[in-house]
């Protein structure tokens, strides 16, 4: 018997592979729902993420587990509103929309300088394969974001006015201290990819993958509390009501520090963490269907969306949702930090300030793992017993693609044992 602890994205992704080989396997989560971070929940109507967690067409893992075109998929444009000094400015993916070539080039949001250097750069990552690039959060010369940024050359406009408020919500990390390898890997998925939604909001996706798993095989509500290993090897798994289910291999597919606890290991560097404030308004308060940036350092939102421009299934009829990305929120309460959003969206959008109405604050104190510069060279468990396997986005850039990833390479390594 093969025991996948954790349904998340890599666990559900190992059992999907180990199925479709026959392979009889026993799926366990502490939750009462698949999914691990992807999660969902619905109010009077609304649909709401826990955190702004998008797809990405260019995610080639995706396809593999999942048919998307059944999740109903509601894509955003490929491009951004940046709001600086007092104005609102449409910049648009040229890859994506050569329509909005001229429209980039003229825009005062940042300088000429600053649209070739991002010219130059986004063709070389989209030149360089995924590996490669990724490859570079394991080097010795590997630098925070923000370092890269400054050396290849662009100006602190370019940073304040897209770099921050975009890729620092991607990534979580206001100050970009991030590994670059996995911003340039970021920076070819969004410009080679369309960012989407499912229309049932983004736990439809870990949703329907359990749903093509044998109903026997998925336990949910149900915490694996210790691994049974004997001789360095796997032989099962103790639950929290003392029930052992025995196995010949065990996959951890769970956040970096539930695998620490569960290998005995040191707990790993503080993940980092997003509060999303919803609200509804009877009124647009823009048309777009694609985020509004802020403008770095001018407050506490890093991005927001009214989502009903794209997804308008995420709101009853006449009503529109908006979503705001919050990092650096934790000594404030609910309401207060409601308030504070509802002023900085108002202060682009003036007419927001009568519309909103605060709906909800999702606060997700793990959202995505730590990965400063040169992470992925860390051999975090090192030495695993024999049977045992460890799997998350954890291990090389915290992203759908990668979760999956190494759910599917976890199955690999157990049903190829002797081929690496």
């Amino acid at each position: 018997m093969i025991v996948i602890v954790g349904a998340g994205l890599a666990g559900l992704a190992c059992a999907t592979a180990l199925q479709r080989q026959g392979k009889p396997f026993l799926l366990l989560d502490a939750a009462d729902a698949p999914g691990g971070r992807l999660r969902t929940s619905h109010r009077d109507g609304f649909t709401l993420d826990h955190g702004f967690q998008v797809v990405l067409s260019s995610y080639s893992a995706v396809a593999k587990v999942v048919d998307i075109p059944a999740l109903k998929p509601r894509y955003f444009e490929s491009g951004a509103l940046l709001a600086h000094g007092g104005r609102l400015t449409h910049l648009a993916n040229p890859l994506r929309h050569p329509h909005a070539l001229v429209e980039d080039l003229t825009t005062t949001a940042f300088s000429l300088r600053d649209k070739l250097l991002l010219g130059a750069l986004v063709t070389r990552t989209v030149m360089s394969s995924d590996s490669l690039l990724l490859a570079r959060c394991a080097r010795r010369d590997d630098l925070s974001t923000q370092d890269f940024l400054r050396r290849f050359g662009f100006s602190a406009f370019f940073v304040s006015r897209f770099a921050q408020p975009f890729f620092g919500g991607v990534l979580l990390d206001g100050d970009l201290g991030t590994s670059a390898g996995l911003f340039l890997y970021y920076l070819k998925k969004f410009s080679t990819g369309r960012a989407w939604l499912p229309a049932g909001g983004i736990a439809a996706f870990p949703a329907q993958m359990a749903s093509a798993l044998p109903s026997n095989s998925l336990r949910l509500r149900t915490r694996v509390m210790a691994l049974d290993i004997k001789n360095e090897r796997a032989c099962g798994v103790t639950l929290k009501n003392g029930e052992h289910i025995a196995a010949s291999s065990i996959v951890l597919a769970l956040d970096e520090p539930t695998v620490c606890q569960l290998l005995e290991r040191p707990s790993p560097e503080r993940a980092r963490s997003v509060a999303v404030v919803y609200f509804k308004s009877r009124q647009s308060i823009y048309p777009n269907p694609c985020l509004v940036l802020p403008e770095s350092g001018s407050g506490l939102v890093r991005h927001f969306a009214q989502v009903t421009n794209v997804a308008p299934e995420f709101a009853p009829r006449g009503f529109h949702l908006i979503t705001a990305s919050v990092l650096g929120f934790s000594d404030l309460s609910d309401e207060s930090l409601a308030h504070a959003v509802k002023m900085e969206i108002a202060a682009i959008f003036p007419n927001a300030s009568a519309s909103l109405e605060y709906l909800e604050t999702i606060r997700v104190p793990y959202a995505v793992p730590a990965q400063p510069p040169r992470f992925a060279n860390r051999k975090p468990f090192p030495n695993l017993p024999t049977g045992v396997f460890a799997a998350g986005d954890w291990a090389s850039g915290a992203s759908i693609q990668s979760a999956i990833s190494s759910g599917l390479d976890s199955a690999h390594s157990i049903l190829n044992p002797l081929y690496p």
